[in-house]
């Protein structure tokens, strides 16, 4: 009884054998929570006389500094008979060695410093990483320089590159979502086009290594590249320490796209036979331009149509008829119209019930978008916000993607005001832009035996059972 008593009374006071820390015997719901803080947190920006930006962010929460480039090339950049050159070019960057050390040694001082160097290759922009321990600033700092302006693109390195991107290419087939995906893009925007063209094994196996080279000689330096220091650091040290490293840097040409004209649609079915148990149906056609004034309205429309939980097509197929887990939608922007996409994954026993569903919701047969509804979308746009900046890094990330793609420094500042001002009129305006006058493209990833005879109800269909090839 006595050690019953005991543990009851230690109990009390916090939890089991270890009383809470005075900071937590605290109820909760007698806590005060702050004020949400959606200010808009920026970048330091500092240019070099020799034009290169370098966007700053500290944060000291822990012993960490990310460095990372930015750079202004890109899948869109590759010639028609080299598609896949960006990709190559900046996996051999980051693991062909640079400055005076090799593939081998530069992995091997990397590893030991618990350093990791990375990069990715985009459509528009592409980008080449450093994440490092904050003590180790100084000493890798000067590998990153090389990296970016000596790198060595080794050969043997560049071999891997391939065959690695090759493996790639022989996997695509497998993955239903990416053949739902490319055929869209090619859907929308033509296969040949810069926004709907893709690598294939001939492209690949055409680079060479001195293409890349030639590539990176041309396009790096202070005019086509960004740098962003974000963490544990000091600003005035890392400064100085960059102006020494890039400051001499020169050249950095920004290639010219030709995104040629806007295509005109027509309303068709793109039929992928795939043997799948879920049958993938992405529905598509025309966002809206970067910088356009009609970002706001098509934004909130397409979260009131398509959002988890309370879009139309959600509550429609998924909450009304149980006909898919999920359905969403969502209009983007891009170089020239950008991309408006809805998409669900249904059985191939409910998929064209799915379809039949959702076209009238997308078409604009049904009642207009309401203020209430409205109003939910611009609170999830909201709130959504400030996730967008909860990272030194994405602070930095965010506003050097605005600044390369022509953004106001203000636009960040607006965007809210601007969601805000969004009525139903302007929403029932973008709402018709969003139907495409029912010009839909609409792409359907599964069986054959199960849907051919269901989809010959909706249209012509186009059956492709290659996306690679197709045209």
């Amino acid at each position: 009884m006595i050690a019953l008593a005991l543990v009851m009374t230690l109990a009390a006071d916090g939890a089991g054998y270890f009383p809470l820390p005075k900071g937590l015997k605290v109820k909760p719901e007698a806590i005060a929570p702050k004020p949400f803080d959606l200010t808009i947190k920026k970048p330091e920006k500092v240019s070099l006389p020799n034009g290169l930006k370098i966007y700053f962010v500290e944060d000291h929460a822990a012993p960490l500094v990310n460095v990372r480039a930015l750079c202004r090339l890109g899948g869109h950049d590759d010639p028609t008979t080299k598609l896949g050159l960006a990709d190559l070019l900046f996996d051999t960057l980051t693991s062909g060695g640079a400055g005076e050390r090799n593939a081998d040694q530069l992995d091997e001082l990397l590893e030991q410093q618990a350093a990791d160097l990375f990069g990715s290759a985009g459509d528009e922009f592409s980008s080449v990483g450093l994440s490092l321990r904050a003590e180790d600033t100084d000493k890798l700092m000067p590998v990153f320089a090389d990296v970016l302006m000596r790198p060595r693109f080794q050969a043997d390195r560049f071999d891997v590159a391939v065959n690695r991107q090759l493996e790639n290419l022989r996997r695509r087939p497998d993955r239903p979502e990416g053949l739902a995906s490319r055929a869209l893009a090619k859907a929308v925007f033509g296969a040949t086009s810069l926004l709907g063209r893709e690598s294939t094994p001939l492209t690949l196996k055409s680079v060479k290594v001195e293409e890349l080279k030639t590539l990176h000689a041309r396009t790096f330096g202070p005019q086509s590249v960004a740098l962003l220091v974000t963490g544990d650091f000091d600003r005035a040290k890392v400064l100085e320490k960059l102006t020494a490293l890039f400051g001499g840097w020169k050249g950095g040409e920004v290639l010219k796209r030709d995104y040629g004209a806007e295509p005109k649609l027509e309303r068709r079915i793109i039929f992928v036979p795939k043997q799948t148990a879920q049958v993938k149906i992405r529905i598509g056609g025309f966002g809206y331009r970067r910088l356009d004034p009609a970002e706001y309205p098509m934004r909130l429309v397409s979260t009131a149509l398509g959002s988890f939980g309370v879009g139309r097509l959600y509550k429609e197929i998924r909450d009304e008829r149980g006909l898919a887990y999920s359905a969403y939608a969502y209009s983007g922007s891009g170089p020239t119209t950008g991309m408006f996409v809805a998409g669900f994954d249904s059985k191939p026993e409910t998929a064209i019930e799915a379809i039949e569903v959702a076209l009238p919701i997308l078409e604009a047969k049904d009642a207009a978008i309401s203020k209430a509804e409205l109003a939910t979308a611009a609170d999830m746009a909201v709130n959504s916000f400030a996730f967008r900046f909860d990272s030194a890094s994405k602070i930095a990330w965010e506003r050097a993607v605005l600044d390369l793609f022509g953004y106001p420094d203000d636009y960040l500042d607006k965007l809210r005001d601007n969601i805000a001002r969004v009525d139903e009129a302007s929403a029932k305006t973008a709402r018709a832009a969003m139907a495409q006058g029912g010009a839909f493209q609409i792409i359907v990833v599964g069986p054959k035996e199960k849907l051919a005879a269901g989809l010959a109800r909706l249209g012509p269909v186009t059956e492709i059972t290659d996306v690679e090839s197709w045209k």
